[in-house]
C-alpha cells in the first residue's frame, strides 16, 4: 500500500482514500483513482517540507 513519508523525521502516513481506493499520485497532486474532477489535494507537508509519495 502506498505511503507519505517525511524525509526529515521519517513519519510515515497511509495515502488517503477516495472511493473507498487509495488515491494516486499525478503532478503536484494526489488525485481519486477514478477520475481528475473527483477527490484531489496537494501532498501534505511535515516538518515545513512535502511529505514524499512511496508507492
Amino acid at each position: 500500500m502506498a505511503k507519505l513519508s517525511c524525509d526529515v523525521c521519517g513519519t510515515e502516513r497511509e495515502v488517503p482514500n477516495c472511493c473507498d481506493k487509495s488515491m494516486i499520485l499525478k503532478e503536484d497532486y494526489l488525485m481519486c483513482c477514478c477520475s481528475d474532477h473527483c477527490g484531489h489535494q496537494r501532498i501534505p507537508e511535515c516538518c515545513g517540507k512535502r511529505m514524499n509519495y512511496i508507492d
